[in-house]
């Protein structure tokens, strides 16, 4: 499931990743990013994953894929934020095919240090 932040603005939005992420989730979360992109051409994300319980079927993983191919290129500075090693992993080892896109780890209690940096213009 997504839940847009409430912190979040035209060009830097954040979201809560939790339980399992469907297809239907990525339907209603694409709008947003995709009005933001096409209005801005360069957008920040801020991701809070608390609870990740993986995709709820093949659909939810090729939307997945389908968001990290497209519209990330898009992604100026991307804050990955929540507990554990595995995260700062993912995002080295996504890093080759992300070179456009700044990224950076924080731990939960890092949140304000997270929505700082996405908002700043350096």
């Amino acid at each position: 499931m997504f839940e847009v932040l409430p912190q979040s603005t035209d060009t830097s939005i954040g979201f809560r990743v939790s339980g399992k992420v469907s297809a239907q989730d990525y339907q209603q979360l694409m709008p947003r990013l995709d009005e933001a992109i096409a209005s801005h051409g360069k957008i920040n994300l801020l991701v809070v994953v608390e609870d990740f319980d993986g995709y709820d079927g093949l659909d939810a993983a090729k939307a997945d894929l389908h968001f990290g191919t497209n519209e990330y290129r898009q992604v100026e500075k991307a804050a990955f934020v929540g507990d554990g090693k595995w995260m700062a992993r993912i995002v080295k080892i996504m890093d080759p095919f992300t070179r456009n896109t700044d990224e950076r780890t924080f731990a939960l209690d890092q949140l304000d240090e997270a929505w700082a940096w996405i908002t700043s213009d350096a």
